[in-house]
């Protein structure tokens, strides 16, 4: 294990990372060939996006793409529902890097009243091929870097799946701050970051910054790449989050666990002094 952080530290090193993990992708797509053809032909009316999409953004499989997608759509919905009632009519829901709409895509069908359901990404061809394929949802395409295009005060929900995990320290501030702008006061955002459970990967020096309550940038390919890779420890996030009240916090790797190994946090944008008096 010691020797394999050190071999991609290499591989970061003399910039190869993008090449290596486009191998990955070729090895990945030619393993699930054969059980990928045959969940197709069980599911025939289901549209899959085009493989190099799924692996930029899950894996090149498409029973897991669907019913890994649909379980974690079920989850996201359980833990928003504790705190938006989606039987009134007139929510509205934003999956913030929403991809190949993997979880978005289940959404609407979930929903006891039909509401706003939104996505968007800074990927264009995501963005296009969602729009074209996927009905009942509003897609749209954002930079990198905010604003998105929601008024202040617009939605109700957010939620981004290992989305933080891939930009600089001044994007986490700056879209957590987007976030809490286009959320309504009382408003929810559920978020999944690379924490304690990624320690493994890190090298000692980037281990002791983590465990120093600092966040930890791999910035070897460009910002957004799957590769490019933020780990963020718990300190470091409560005051990223220090605008939200803290509703629930699970640990990566736990059964309540949304996104695998990531912790998962939910928080909820602060009633104003107004609201809150009254």
């Amino acid at each position: 294990m010691k020797g394999t952080k050190y071999i991609s530290r290499l591989i970061r090193k003399i910039r190869l990372s993008a090449w290596a993990d486009k191998l990955r992708y070729y090895l990945e797509y030619l393993k699930n060939y054969s059980d990928n053809n045959q969940f197709q032909k069980k599911h025939p009316g289901f549209i899959f996006p085009p493989p190099y999409f799924m692996y930029e953004t899950y894996a090149v499989h498409y029973r897991d793409y669907h019913e890994d997608g649909l379980q974690t759509a079920k989850e996201i919905l359980n833990e928003l529902g504790l705190h938006i009632n989606f039987s009134e009519p007139g929510k509205s829901l934003l999956d913030w890097g929403c991809g190949p709409a993997r979880v978005v895509r289940h959404i609407p069908g979930l929903l006891p009243v039909q509401q706003h359901v939104f996505g968007c990404d800074y990927n264009a061809a995501y963005v296009n091929w969602c729009s074209k394929n996927i009905t009942g949802i509003q897609f749209f395409r954002n930079e990198l870097e905010p604003p998105t295009i929601f008024q202040p005060a617009a939605l109700d929900g957010v939620y981004a799946l290992s989305i933080i995990t891939h930009l600089s320290a001044i994007n986490h501030e700056k879209w957590i701050a987007e976030l809490e702008r286009i959320l309504k006061p009382g408003g929810v955002l559920l978020l999944t970051t690379q924490g304690n459970q990624f320690k493994h990967k890190l090298l000692p020096e980037e281990c002791e910054f983590f465990e120093n309550g600092e966040l930890v940038i791999r910035a070897s390919e460009t910002e957004g790449h799957r590769v490019f890779a933020a780990f963020q420890p718990e300190a470091y996030m409560k005051k990223l989050l220090a605008a939200f009240t803290l509703l629930k916090f699970i640990p990566g790797g736990t059964k309540e666990s949304i996104h695998g190994m990531q912790d998962t946090w939910i928080v909820q944008k602060k009633l104003s002094a107004t609201a809150s008096a009254g």
